[in-house]
């Protein structure tokens, strides 16, 4: 791979660090550990809705939807085993870091693959990352925060995302021995269920247990902001 490339997946891994980074600038309030899960659970449906399915539903990918419903059962067994309650505990966590940690090693995969097939297009993927990964990011550190109430767990957390895209970028050549041709697709749609549960059956419950109408301003507020910022990427970019 030319050294551009690495430069901007680096870049692009990096992003996933800037909202951990921001986050441990400072001490935060309770308000504001809330209005950050509200912001989280809104960037994460959104990423979901307006990201993820798409993609699960595009061409023969239709055919992956079945594995939606594992990823969504898999989470809601896991909660069911653990009995978390109604608190943001451990069962909430693992579903985002998983989903998140699994959606991000399938891009770098996706991303190298990209690039041997179409330099033009791998670059375009490339720049479409640098500028999503910062809200997944930010969502991820944004809960992490407010679950353990630790910064730098906060900042790690995001940091894994840069590091799993980049370790899936450099197995590519491992990842294609290893598993089936249309196994991308299977993550993927996994993922859609893991992230699905965990923002719609988890977050928002948590958000209107709360009963706080402000917070309800930053759910739909990051949903918007999600929304315009894909309206621009699918207007300038193909995503892989």
């Amino acid at each position: 791979m030319s050294p551009v490339f690495w430069i901007i997946l680096l870049s692009a891994a990096a992003a996933s660090s800037i909202g951990g980074l921001l986050l441990c600038l400072r001490a935060w309030s309770e308000e504001a550990l809330f209005a950050m899960i509200s912001a989280g659970a809104g960037l994460l449906l959104a990423i979901t809705i307006l990201d993820l399915l798409p993609h699960v539903l595009e061409g023969e990918n239709h055919r992956m939807m079945p594995f939606v419903l594992v990823g969504f059962g898999m989470l809601f067994a896991i909660e069911m085993i653990g009995k978390s309650g109604g608190e943001l505990g451990s069962t909430g966590m693992i579903g985002v870091m998983s989903g998140f940690l699994m959606h991000a090693f399938v891009e770098g995969v996706s991303l190298t693959a990209s690039m041997r097939m179409n330099t033009e297009v791998g670059m375009s993927v490339l720049l479409a990352m640098l500028l999503h990964k910062i809200p997944d990011g930010v969502t991820v550190a944004s809960l992490l925060l407010a679950a353990t109430r630790s910064r730098r767990k906060a900042f790690w957390g995001a940091t894994s995302l840069g590091i799993a895209t980049i370790v899936g970028a450099c197995s590519m050549g491992a990842v294609e021995r290893i598993f089936p041709p249309d196994w991308s697709p299977v993550m993927l749609a996994m993922t859609t269920g893991i992230f699905l549960y965990v923002s719609a059956s988890h977050l928002v419950p948590y958000i209107h247990h709360a009963r706080k109408a402000q917070l309800g301003v930053y759910f739909f507020g990051a949903i918007l902001a999600y929304m315009m910022l894909a309206a621009y990427l699918s207007g300038s970019h193909s995503h892989a």
